[in-house]
């Protein structure tokens, strides 16, 4: 529309009517902070999931013979990981906030990444369980700060098929990890194939740090790549969308909020089922393919297959939220979709049937994760109650982690049916708990709508407004 001096006029994404010239402002400020954000974050959550995994990889490789490894060794190995991931990611959170992105994240990306590559140098049981404890302490705030930071610079709408992207990324290294694998074992030198898998896969990791920290940056209103008008155009549109502020102080009492808030849970189990399936199929994938009787080469290769499902389905759920913007819908199809895909792994004994269900199963576990960070990014408010909120949700995705690398035992090889009704449980339990989140932000909804209180934030300090979280009686959640 345009008005009587000819000013040109359109309603943006948050309903709100500006100008074309704000309107292509923000679309330039877009653009350019997605060039800055996405593709460093993309490659190295792609490489922090290849850095975490590749112990699968060089257990098939024959590290598992080569240092004398026996009964459940491995999975204390790969688990031991997760011990320190589930304690770290809030205390992650909290100095990112301090210190910024551009320094907080290629520098854990550095440390975790010279700890791979000493694991080519580990000679026993012992120091492979050290040395992955350390990882999991770098690595824990990798992620749940990539979903914070993303608060900061995108709208609640913008942020959706961001994060999935980003998610898709450690399903896209399931893709290439294997094959790569398969490539770096066959390297002929004076060490072992898989030393070769932890010394080059770190070694790319350190290299793409590097570029992170020439690239990233911290913040919308600190951004030198905007010009003026832009950062003006993009502060006003973050505002409307009640995004965070970089200069909001940290507030001790939204953590407590943060933690007892049993929504705050509810994300966090469902992200700790997901990953439960993701991190196994992850880890396990050409274990699991190998006792289907192929050679390690020809299993570490055929491991892309069921990441190349997931991959295409996370790929999907950027777009299914704009389809139909009902997170918890969506969540509940994919779980009961995967609960059936194990259903039949467990039960049926044709190698084929089997491997392609266990494609089947990659495709339906894999949306989930992304959906519920997305969701809960969404009905989180308060700048320290949301970072919590994210630290809290891939906390439990570590503890899945942990649980995760025990579930397919040695002594259930070839069929794994422990393993596989294990995730079953898993993603029956996602369906029952979106289902509760559901009903309930429905209901809270309703009432918030019956009381009508005419909200009034100029009223109050920004403190106040800051401190009442998702409880504002304007705010209302999406479900």
């Amino acid at each position: 529309m345009s008005t009587n001096d000819g000013q040109s006029f359109e309603k943006g994404s948050s309903g709100v009517v500006v100008s074309a010239e704000e309107q292509r402002l923000r679309r330039s400020y877009v653009r350019k902070a997605d060039l800055h954000l996405l593709p460093p974050a993309f490659a190295m959550y792609f490489y922090a999931v290849v850095d975490r995994n590749n112990i699968g990889n060089a257990k098939v490789a024959g590290m598992d013979v080569e240092l004398g490894l026996h009964g459940n060794q491995f999975n204390w190995i790969a688990s031991a990981f997760f011990f320190t991931y589930i304690f770290f990611e809030i205390p992650s959170n909290i100095m990112l906030k301090r210190v910024g992105a551009r320094i907080w994240l290629p520098f854990i990306a550095i440390c975790w990444s010279i700890l791979v590559g000493l694991m080519a140098a580990a000679k026993s049981y012992g120091s492979l369980v050290a040395v992955r404890v350390l990882m999991g302490v770098f690595q824990a705030g990798y992620v749940p700060g990539f979903i914070y930071l993303t608060s900061f610079w995108y709208t609640k709408r913008q942020q959706a098929p961001r994060i999935s992207l980003f998610f898709s990324a450690g399903v896209f290294a399931g893709i290439w990890s294997g094959p790569l694998a398969g490539r770096l074992q066959e390297i002929k030198g004076s060490l072992s194939g898989y030393q070769y898998i932890f010394i080059i896969e770190a070694s790319i990791t350190i290299a793409l740090a590097v570029v992170m920290a020439i690239v990233l940056q911290n913040y919308p209103e600190t951004a030198t790549f905007l010009t003026e008008d832009e950062r003006a155009a993009a502060l006003r549109m973050l505002a409307n969308d009640k995004a965070l502020s970089y200069n909001t102080n940290y507030r001790p009492r939204q953590v407590f909020r943060a933690l007892s808030d049993w929504t705050v849970w509810g994300y966090a189990i469902i992200f700790w089922a997901a990953v439960t399936g993701g991190a196994t199929q992850a880890i396990f994938g050409p274990t699991l393919i190998r006792a289907m009787g192929y050679t390690s080469t020809r299993a570490q290769v055929l491991s892309a297959a069921p990441s190349a499902c997931g991959f295409a389905s996370q790929i999907l759920s950027m777009f299914l939220p704009r389809l139909y913007p009902r997170f918890s819908v969506w969540i509940m199809i994919f779980s009961a979709a995967a609960c059936a895909f194990y259903a039949v792994i467990a039960t049926v004994e044709n190698i084929h049937v089997r491997f392609t269900f266990l494609c089947l199963s990659n495709f339906a576990l894999s949306p989930n994760m992304p959906l519920v960070s997305v969701w809960m990014s969404n009905n989180v408010m308060g700048v320290t109650k949301k970072g919590v909120a994210s630290a809290c949700t891939v906390m439990l995705g570590g503890i899945a982690g942990l649980i995760g690398s025990h579930i397919y035992r040695s002594k259930d090889f070839p069929q794994y049916r422990f393993g596989h009704i294990f995730v079953c449980a898993c993603n029956a339990l996602i369906f029952v708990i979106a289902l509760a989140l559901n009903l309930y932000f429905r209901y809270e909804n309703r009432h918030r709508d019956a009381q009508n209180v005419d909200f009034d934030a100029s009223a109050l300090s920004k403190e106040e407004v800051e401190d009442m979280c998702d409880n504002r009686p304007d705010h209302r959640y999406t479900w």
